[in-house]
C-alpha cells in the first residue's frame, strides 16, 4: 500500500499572502495551460531571463504541454492562483521539481512567481511545499543552477554550505542535500529566494535545458553581476 501523501492530485490549501492576498495552491494539471500561458506574459524581461536564460519572447506549445502534463511523481509542479473580481482564476507562481533519470534520489528545482506577486512571501511558501511535496516522494537533494558570473550567489553558497559547483553550459550546477542541517539546506534556498527578489542573483530551473532553444541577449539593464563572463 502506497503511504498517505500530502500532496496528490487533490490538494488545495488557502493561505493569506503577506500583503493579505487570498491565495490557493493546488497541483500544476493540463488545464492549466491557459494560466501558465497568461503568467508568462505577465513576467517582465529580466525575470524571463532569469528563469529561462533567455529574454524569450513566449512558450512554445511543446514547452506549455512539458510544464502542465505532470506525472507526480517524476515531475512535481505546485502552483498558486488567487481570482479576479469577476472570479475568474489568476495565476501567480509555480514551483517545481524534476527528477534525474540518472539519479532519481535528486531532482532539479525552479521557482517562478510573477512580477506582481514577488515581494509577498509566496516564492519562500512554493519552496516549503516542493521540499515537502519531494520528502514524501523519497528525494533526499535539489540541484540548481546559477549564472557562472553570479559572484553573489557563489559565495553565499560557500559560506552556507560549501561545495565545489559543476560548470553546465553559461550556469554554476549546485546540488543541496534536503537533510542538511539548519544552517543550510533550506534556509540556503530561503536565502537564495530572497536575494533573488532583490535582484541580486538569478535561480534557474530545469527549462533551462531544454536544447534547441536560441540563446538571446540579457534585456537592457540587466545587472552585470548576474551575466555570464
Amino acid at each position: 500500500m502506497q503511504p498517505y501523501r500530502r500532496f496528490h492530485p487533490q490538494y488545495r490549501e488557502r493561505l493569506a499572502l503577506a500583503d493579505g492576498t487570498w491565495a490557493e495552491l493546488r497541483m500544476v494539471r493540463p488545464e492549466d495551460a491557459a494560466l501558465l500561458k497568461d503568467g508568462f506574459e505577465r513576467l517582465s524581461p529580466r525575470s524571463r531571463f532569469q528563469r529561462f536564460l533567455s529574454a524569450k519572447p513566449r512558450l512554445s506549445q511543446e514547452e506549455v504541454r512539458y510544464l502542465t502534463h505532470v506525472d507526480g511523481e517524476r515531475h512535481v509542479a505546485i502552483g498558486a492562483v488567487t481570482w479576479s473580481p469577476s472570479g475568474r482564476e489568476v495565476g501567480l507562481g509555480v514551483a517545481r521539481f524534476i527528477r534525474l533519470a540518472h539519479a532519481p534520489e535528486i531532482a532539479e528545482v525552479a521557482i517562478t512567481v510573477v512580477d506582481d506577486a514577488q515581494g509577498k512571501g509566496l516564492g519562500r511558501i512554493l519552496m516549503d511545499k516542493l521540499v515537502e511535496a519531494a520528502r514524501e516522494r523519497g528525494v533526499e537533494g535539489f540541484e540548481f543552477r546559477v549564472l557562472s558570473g553570479n559572484l553573489p550567489m557563489y559565495r553565499l553558497v560557500q559560506a552556507l554550505a560549501p561545495c565545489e559547483p559543476e560548470q553546465d553550459d553559461e550556469a554554476l550546477c549546485f546540488r543541496l542535500p534536503l537533510a542538511a542541517p539548519s544552517r543550510g539546506g533550506t534556509e540556503l534556498l530561503r536565502s537564495m529566494l530572497a536575494l533573488a527578489a532583490q535582484g541580486a542573483l538569478t535561480l534557474i530551473g530545469p527549462t533551462c535545458r531544454w536544447r534547441g532553444l536560441p540563446r538571446t541577449p540579457a534585456p537592457v539593464g540587466y545587472p552585470e553581476a548576474a551575466r555570464s563572463p
